[in-house]
């Protein structure tokens, strides 16, 4: 058996909270409707999908962080939001 290098062992442990990280990460960007309908219902939609970005946001950098990757703002980093617009 060959030994684990750090590095590696540093991947295994940080895996589960980076699957986490990925799963929770893929729930906001997916577009849930009846969410959106409350928000719309409530006048508060462009708090929603502004507190969306900002999770999304912090999750990437949290994720950076356990990779051990230093990467420009989240804003230039992940330009993709699917299911974020209006």
């Amino acid at each position: 058996m060959e030994p684990v290098s750090p590095a590696q062992g540093d991947n295994r442990i940080d895996s589960p909270h980076l699957d986490a990280i990925n799963l929770m990460l893929r729930d906001l960007r997916t577009r849930h409707d009846e969410i959106r309908h409350r928000a719309a219902f409530r006048g508060c939609t462009t708090e929603l999908l502004t507190l969306q970005q900002e999770l999304m946001d912090y999750l990437l950098q949290k994720k950076d962080s356990l990779l051990g990757v230093n990467s420009a703002q989240p804003q230039e980093r992940d330009k993709s939001t699917t299911g974020a617009g209006p």
